[in-house]
């Protein structure tokens, strides 16, 4: 017994004699930022979970985050937020001091939804009338609030391919100007939320409103080629398009319009719809002279269903759909057919011969009741313009360069317009009041026969062209159309 009591006497005498040693716990600091792997933007929301520890916190506004008295140690942070992949970043927390970590999330396409189809605003599906000018307007939504960018295609009837007039817009319209009239146009709209395939609308159509009954024809240089343009004298509406289209002649019932055009390389005449849509070549034949394509002229039937057109020696008529085309009249030898004009008081024509050289003309009246040829005014010395017509088909109106000038480019000096009287045989000068220095050229009656319409131009024979009237009483000249020339009152 007494042995064993010193037994622990001894053990409780040598524990007291050592010293018991606790390691004390450090703390620091974790703090960072979520961006975006594509955008590099701040991520707002994000929540970072610190594992081993049970903390987390979320990021603000700015893509921030602070976690404050962390253990020392070395930490898994876990970061997650809805349409971005989980990522997990290693970071070690030492005492006293701040651990700090920058995140980058990828988007996780597996999460993200694609946008609804957008659907359209206006103009109505199949809507007609509208303007020249409209705002195509959609709408689209997207399940996960993403940014949406929309790319817009267009095209119009009878054309191709598409031409995309907006690419990666956020606003949900697009203006569009500058549309032909009469005419169907389809439209598409492809939105895209940065995340999926983009996603297409249906195709939509509306149709623009029909050409206004606009008077005034006339050619007009566009770029490098002639173009054809109707206008009420304020608003112009381009017709043509592609080549050189020259010489707009409406038809007696106002409803097509001929032109010539080298859209075939040669010069032929073309009919189409009163709006320059749907042309046709009417002839084979070409219009062909050897005055300049552009000095030359043709004209319609009375009634509308004939063409008559020059080609060197020969002048044809032709049915408005090519067929029945048949010579009216042969020229003398060493003369050639430049013009033709055709009215239904007496059922004759009019033309225009010319020879190799510009400067020698004559002018021709061809009664097709009798099929007899008679001298209208011949052997004229000097450039000569096309006749035409008055409405009551007893006169003829045409210009004459009264200064005979003569060189080797067709230059003519002081061109004038001319009313010369059938019956009497009389010629009336019209150009009383006309600018020094300047041609009058391809003249026209309007269609109540009181006025007249006409080029007019500086003789250098590079100045710009406008077209202008003439009242026939007063004698009073009125500015029309700047730049325009080959005029035609409809």
């Amino acid at each position: 017994m007494f042995r064993a009591l010193a037994i622990l006497a001894i053990i409780f005498i040598s524990g007291c004699a050592e010293e018991s040693y606790v390691t004390p716990e450090t703390y620091g600091s974790l703090s960072g930022r979520i961006l975006s792997q594509d955008t590099k933007q701040p991520l707002s929301g994000a929540v970072v979970r610190i594992s081993p520890s049970a903390r987390a916190v979320t990021t603000d506004q700015s893509g921030y985050f602070k976690a404050d008295s962390i253990l020392s140690g070395n930490y898994t942070l876990i970061t997650s937020l809805e349409k971005y992949k989980n990522d997990l970043t290693t970071a070690t927390v030492q005492e006293n001091r701040n651990a700090d970590v920058t995140i980058y999330l990828s988007p996780d396409a597996g999460q993200n939804k694609a946008p609804s189809p957008a659907e359209v605003v206006k103009p109505a599906h199949q809507s007609a009338g509208n303007e020249r000018g409209v705002v195509l307007a959609w709408k689209s939504s997207d399940p996960d609030k993403d940014t949406l960018k929309y790319d817009v295609y267009i095209f119009r009837e009878g054309e191709t391919g598409s031409t995309r007039i907006a690419s990666s817009i956020s606003a949900d319209s697009v203006s569009v100007n500058d549309l032909s009239f009469n005419t169907t146009y389809y439209w598409q709209v492809i939105a895209s939320d940065g995340h999926n395939t983009p996603v297409k609308s249906e195709i939509w159509t509306f149709r623009t409103k029909p050409l206004p009954d606009l008077p005034y024809y006339f050619s007009r240089k566009a770029g490098e080629s002639y173009q054809i343009f109707a206008s009420d004298g304020s608003e112009e509406v381009q017709l043509t398009n592609d080549a050189n289209n020259w010489k707009p002649v409406v038809s007696p019932l106002r409803n097509r319009l001929a032109f010539l055009s080298n859209k075939e390389r040669e010069t032929y005449l073309y009919v189409a719809d009163i709006d320059g849509k749907n042309a046709v070549r009417v002839t084979g034949i070409p219009v062909v002279s050897v005055a300049p394509a552009t000095e030359l002229s043709f004209c319609w039937s009375p009634d509308g269903t004939r063409l008559v057109f020059p080609s060197y020696d020969k002048l044809y008529s032709v049915h408005t759909d090519g067929t029945g085309l048949s010579v009216i009249s042969r020229a003398p030898t060493g003369k050639f057919f430049a013009s033709a004009d055709w009215t239904a008081q007496g059922d004759r024509i009019v033309a225009r011969l010319t020879t190799t050289s510009v400067y020698e003309n004559e002018i021709i009246l061809i009664d097709l009741s009798i099929g007899t040829t008679l001298p209208v005014a011949g052997n004229l010395e000097g450039k000569t313009g096309n006749p035409v017509f008055s409405v009551d088909g007893r006169k003829i109106l045409y210009t004459f360069d009264v200064d005979n000038f003569r060189n080797i480019e067709g230059r003519q000096l002081n061109a004038r317009m001319f009313l010369h009287d059938l019956q009497s045989g009389s010629r009336e000068d019209i150009s009383p009041d006309k600018p020094i220095g300047t041609n009058d050229l391809d003249p026209r009656f309007a269609p109540n026969g009181g006025t007249i319409i006409f080029t007019n131009t500086s003789n250098d024979d590079f100045s710009s062209r406008n077209i202008y009237t003439i009242d026939l009483l007063t004698r009073k000249r009125a500015l029309l159309i700047s730049n325009a020339q080959m005029p035609y009152w409809r």
